[in-house]
């Protein structure tokens, strides 16, 4: 028998040597692959879920009833002149004469009740709210700072009508509407109330929001 050669008995180690590496390799590879796959899908974007359309309905706007969007102060002079009416304060042609400095608050807005269900149109996230007109929603008279200025009586016989104050409180709160009316509080009710419905119903989600009010609608 034949004595194997160095070279030849090194053959067999060297293809063990290479068949091991490769071996190793090809397993290295294979966690890496696993790994970056994992490291990967930590780190995809993660899956968007749509979120329901906005609601909303006729009844929770109606809910608010009247809502006030400009208040108006003002002050005005009231002047009220009573004749008497008896035989001998019509002879002597007695007046009642009273001066007052009225002080009030006009609140003007949106009267809700107003509402009906076509005035409200919803489209997945667009919306449509038409308000009524806007209008005087009240009236009050500051009577802690209202005070008479000059009150002056010639009647005779003690017959002061009880009722002339009244009157006069009764002008003067229409005086103070006449006022807020000229100074525009209907405009600026029209645009603070769109104002406030817009911003309301884009929080809510809603992306195109249209608010009108009923006279405009009409005038277009």
């Amino acid at each position: 028998m034949s004595q194997a050669t160095p070279n030849e008995r090194r053959t067999p180690i060297v293809w063990g040597s290479i068949v091991i590496i490769s071996l190793a390799l090809i397993g290295a590879c294979t966690y890496l692959a696993g790994t970056t796959t994992h490291t990967l899908g930590l780190f995809a974007a993660p899956t968007s879920t749509p979120l329901p359309p906005p609601v909303v309905n006729i009844q929770n706007i109606q809910a608010q009833a009247e809502l006030s969007t400009v208040e108006f102060s003002t002050v005005t002079e009231i002047y009220r002149e009573n004749a008497g009416e008896g035989l001998l304060d019509e002879f002597f042609n007695t007046r009642e004469t009273l001066l007052m400095l009225v002080y009030g608050d006009v609140n003007a807005g949106f009267d809700l009740n107003q509402l009906e269900p076509d005035d409200l149109w919803t489209d997945g996230d667009r919306v449509r709210l038409v308000l009524p007109a806007p209008r005087i929603l009240n009236t009050t008279i500051d009577f802690d700072r209202t005070h008479v200025v000059y009150y002056d009586s010639s009647l005779l016989l003690d017959e002061i009508d009880p009722n002339l104050q009244g009157a006069a409180f009764g002008q003067a709160q229409k005086a103070i509407e006449a006022a807020a009316l000229q100074e525009g509080i209907l405009e600026r009710a029209n645009q603070y109330g769109k104002l406030y419905y817009e911003n309301w119903l884009y929080s809510l989600g809603f992306k195109d929001v249209e608010v009108v009010v009923d006279g405009q609608m009409m005038g277009e």
